[in-house]
């Protein structure tokens, strides 16, 4: 289940497929791949304008999401209809006392459904949402930035930064940092430019926990 904003319709047919995958953009295009399958903790990908990283970041979470998502296969056919016997045959039916601790019913792990959680924010809408949630006291979307199985930024670098939105992004990346928890993000902003406007904390943690990879290519905007 992929939250946050929409990817919108640009973005529609995003996929890994779809991607076109040249001498500068293979290293993102494989590390995007191997978080996707849980071969690395994260990806940051630095890089002007143009060179698919709003492409990749989509394609990965699609991907994860197809992953980490799973349904049982439902029932075929319909269970048979069955009488349902009285009050008096149930208690009749009843075992006699017995000293041995009862078997607790369970769910096997292939009849548990279970969908994954990632939140896709472009920092802009983070920033704003954080802020307006913070006039209400509402934490929910903190939290479920620090706690989602994936985390995906993209743009970072084109909010407005103020104290607020600042103490909150560095507390979302602690957290996730503190339990391995795996995060995305696509920036224009230089390696130096990223540990002066958030901290060389972040930086730090970014460093190493994920593959910090430079895009570089033609702007696929202006040439296709």
């Amino acid at each position: 289940m992929i939250r946050g904003v929409s990817l919108g319709k640009r973005f529609g047919n995003s996929t890994f497929e779809s991607f076109r995958v040249t001498r500068y953009n293979s290293d993102a295009y494989t590390a995007c791949r191997d978080l996707a399958t849980g071969k690395n903790g994260g990806v940051i990908l630095i890089g002007p304008v143009g060179v698919g990283k709003t492409h990749l970041l989509v394609a990965l979470s699609r991907e994860y999401d197809r992953l980490n998502t799973y349904i049982p296969e439902s029932v075929e056919s319909p269970m048979p209809p069955r009488q349902i016997p009285s009050a008096s045959e149930l208690i009749a039916q009843m075992p006699e006392e017995s000293e041995e601790t009862p078997t607790i019913p369970s769910l096997r792990m292939s009849e548990i459904e279970r969908h994954a959680h990632i939140e896709y924010w472009p920092m802009l809408d983070l920033s704003s949402e954080l802020r307006s949630a913070a006039m209400t006291g509402d934490l929910s979307l903190s939290l479920r930035c620090r706690t989602c199985d994936l985390l995906v930024l993209d743009d970072l670098g084109r909010e407005k930064i103020t104290d607020f939105i600042l103490q909150e992004f560095q507390r979302i990346i602690d957290w996730r940092y503190r339990e391995m928890l795996p995060i995305a993000v696509a920036t224009n902003l230089q390696r130096g430019d990223i540990a002066d406007r958030y901290g060389e904390h972040t930086s730090s943690r970014w460093t190493g926990s994920c593959e910090v990879i430079d895009v570089h290519g033609p702007d696929y905007r202006v040439d296709s």
